[in-house]
């Protein structure tokens, strides 16, 4: 039988995100050169670990090969014809935007809460434990940011205080641009090369790093969601501390890789910086929208 192939997209590590047509059947395959063999066969591990327990949101994992005669690494995942989340997102009001953040806001909730082994955990916690050294890694190594001294004392300051929020299987990069959704606005996570043990503040600040910037509202939900209206404070807290954390050293990361980079991460470090009021408030403005009342009571009609 024939098969056919649609090609989504191919990301920043050249890997094809493909929708492979076998008769009625579809398939998601995930595939590149065997340099991304690690990274392919990391994600069809994420499909592994989530979906028992997100049936309804992870793609069912079905195949990993990796063959030596023509130098490539396949992976291959059930599919629900579905669509970009950030296609949508573009185009539906803002309650939209806030009600569906919610909705992901749950499903992280429950990915946080599939269980834990012990080694997992230690891994999550030793995890927290070297971002001194990521830190270090910015100051000594990687291009420095203006204006980066209000991330840098928020974190020496604060630093002995800054525990584990909570050990999870963080699902890694998490952002508007890995989610489908379908047509029954289901929402579909995309397998992550990123995961791992952590602390959930982290999924919560690639939001931040990523994502707020285009769609508050959107964030917002997704916090809201993911705790149903009661946030802990301590929450708020780590969630800035993470948030700092990553304004430098994860866009130190990718600054160093072009100038066109290094100005494009100057303006998400300022970002950041901003919806923290210069790191003096742990709350981001951007949950303190006077409009997201009025957004909230919306979306509970929807």
């Amino acid at each position: 039988m024939k098969l056919t192939y649609r090609n989504l997209f191919t990301d920043k590590n050249k890997i094809d995100y493909s929708v492979v047509k076998n008769g009625s059947s579809q398939f998601l395959c995930l595939q590149g050169k065997k340099t991304a063999e690690a990274r392919i066969k990391k994600a069809y591990m994420c499909a592994s670990f989530f979906y028992p327990e997100l049936k309804d949101h992870f793609p069912e994992p079905i195949s990993f090969n990796s063959g030596d005669e023509n130098n490539l690494c396949t992976a291959l995942f059930s599919y629900s014809e579905s669509g970009f989340l950030t296609d949508f997102l573009s185009v539906v009001p803002r309650e939209w935007q806030y009600a569906t953040g919610r909705k992901l806001g749950r499903i992280l909730k429950e990915m946080h809460s599939v269980p834990l082994t012990k080694p997992q955990s230690d891994k999550a916690v030793n995890r927290h434990e070297s971002f001194m050294e990521n830190l270090a890694e910015y100051i000594s190594a990687l291009p420095h940011f203006k204006n980066d001294k209000y991330a840098l004392e928020a974190l020496s300051q604060r630093f002995d205080n800054f525990s584990v929020f909570r050990t999870v299987m963080r699902y890694g990069s998490l952002n508007h641009g890995k989610v489908l959704i379908t047509r029954d606005s289901s929402l579909i996570l995309l397998p992550s090369y990123t995961f791992g043990p952590g602390d959930a503040c982290e999924d919560f600040a690639m939001l931040e790093f990523e994502t707020a910037g285009l769609y508050p509202l959107f964030c917002a939900g997704v916090v809201d969601g993911y705790f149903s209206g009661v946030i802990p404070s301590v929450f708020w807290t780590r969630f800035a501390l993470y948030s700092a954390m990553y304004s430098l050293w994860k866009s130190g990361k990718i600054a160093s890789k072009s100038k066109a980079m290094f100005i494009k991460m100057q303006q998400n470090v300022d970002r950041i910086r901003d919806d923290f009021s210069d790191f003096q408030k742990p709350i981001p403005k951007w949950y303190s929208l006077a409009e997201l009342k009025t957004i909230k009571a919306k979306a509970r009609k929807l």
